[in-house]
């Protein structure tokens, strides 16, 4: 068999390879895995109750209502432009997308009439971008994408940075230490180096420089909005951190061994957001500051969607049904975790509002409400799903872990 025939299974495939040329990098491993033909990403939805994971935008509409929100003000802190161009990156099956512009045509006026909103997804277009907007004003936003660009994985032995190579022995795929394949990788690491104790494994991602060029290339005067898992690079590659930040999940269910269920389970890896702050920089743009998603939601304004839902006549079930969803994603132990990053190019202004943690002068209370639709675009958390807690504590205060007057 060809070992690079796209008909084969992905793990037929990595086998040949690795049988017919040698080991290769985990990143290759991973890019077949989730990618390649029959791999994770080309299969059905995955983002459902029977998936494997639930996003922030599969949770409530709310998510993609404050991400509106977030958008117009950075409409109007680029002086209101007749044409405001989103682009969104890795858009999955574009429930982002239609959360996002339904609003804003609930919003209305200039800021929806501006509004262009263009979603691309790998695993649903292939890796060629032409024909998205280039060069535009307007902002590149992400939601869960960097976690899943394939990563190089290391390990440190005798305090030797080496990399470890997926490879096969007596047919089973294993992990293989080598030479380091790229000297970013030990460039990356090697400020952290004398940390680090002996058999310390770590991931880092080179597709980062990549996704910054092209993130330049699509934006000559705006932002970069960026949600998602991670740390900074002193809390990735910190000795209690021994174990890496490589997760495998099948079926709602955390797997410590990505060798199983190859093109069948996720694969993530935590977000270097020193890396993305370093790339972005270089491709000429302005880290701005980096909050969680529980502060970044709380500021846009989910207290007054939480707040506003029993006067909007809908019967207790329904008010449950779209106040848990909305918890979870601000709750720190739940969504409200993951990180969100803002950078700007060629703008000079006030602080967005997501980001402004001294107030910005938004009225939240002003916004219109936002509840689950009638389908099933997004999940019923109150109906049992199994990777939520359905317990939930009963005020804004007691959700943040502080005391009726904190902030």
């Amino acid at each position: 068999m060809n070992p690079f025939d796209a008909n084969a299974e992905p793990e037929r495939r990595i086998r040949n390879r690795i049988e017919s040329n040698g080991p290769i990098t985990f990143a290759e491993f991973m890019e077949e895995a989730m990618y390649g033909d029959g791999g994770y990403y080309t299969r059905p939805r995955r983002i459902s109750p029977e998936g494997d994971y639930f996003t922030s935008p599969s949770s409530h509409p709310a998510f993609g209502a404050l991400i509106a929100v977030q958008l117009r003000d950075f409409w109007e802190l680029l002086g209101e432009p007749e044409v405001f161009d989103a682009v969104e990156l890795g858009s999955g099956d574009g429930t982002l997308a239609r959360d996002v512009t339904d609003y804003a045509a609930t919003l209305g006026g200039a800021f929806y009439n501006a509004l262009r909103y263009t979603g691309f997804d790998r695993a649903v277009s292939g890796p060629d971008q032409t024909g998205l907007p280039s060069g535009v004003t307007g902002c590149v936003l992400s939601n869960e994408l960097l976690d899943a660009f394939p990563v190089h994985r290391f390990i440190i032995d005798d305090r030797e940075l080496r990399e470890l190579y997926v490879a096969v022995e007596d047919g089973i795929l294993i992990e293989s230490p080598g030479p380091v394949s790229d000297p970013e990788i030990g460039d990356r690491v090697s400020p952290y180096l004398p940390d680090l104790p002996d058999g310390y494994r770590g991931e880092v991602n080179l597709g980062l420089r990549a996704w910054a060029d092209s993130v330049a290339e699509k934006i000559d005067h705006g932002y970069v909005l960026t949600i998602d898992y991670g740390e900074t690079a002193r809390e990735l590659y910190r000795p209690s951190r021994s174990e890496g930040s490589l997760r495998a999940y099948y079926r709602h269910t955390l797997s410590g061994n990505p060798f199983q269920h190859i093109g069948d389970q996720d694969l993530t890896a935590h977000v270097d957001f020193s890396a993305v702050d370093t790339e972005l920089s270089r491709a000429g743009f302005k880290p701005l500051g980096i909050t969680t998603q529980t502060a970044f939601l709380d500021r846009l304004g989910i207290r007054s969607f939480l707040a506003g839902l029993p006067g909007l006549g809908l019967p207790a079930g329904e008010v449950e049904k779209n106040r848990m969803p909305m918890l979870w994603l601000a709750r720190p132990d739940g969504l409200g975790r993951f990180k969100v990053t803002f950078h700007s190019r060629g703008i000079e202004a006030r602080t967005p509002i997501g980001l402004d943690s001294r107030g910005s002068g938004h009225d939240a209370s002003l916004l219109p409400p936002v509840t689950l639709p009638d389908d099933d675009t997004h999940f019923d958390l109150a109906g049992g799903y199994t990777g939520a807690s359905t317990e939930f504590t009963a005020t804004w205060a007691e959700l943040l872990g502080q005391d009726d007057e904190g902030e």
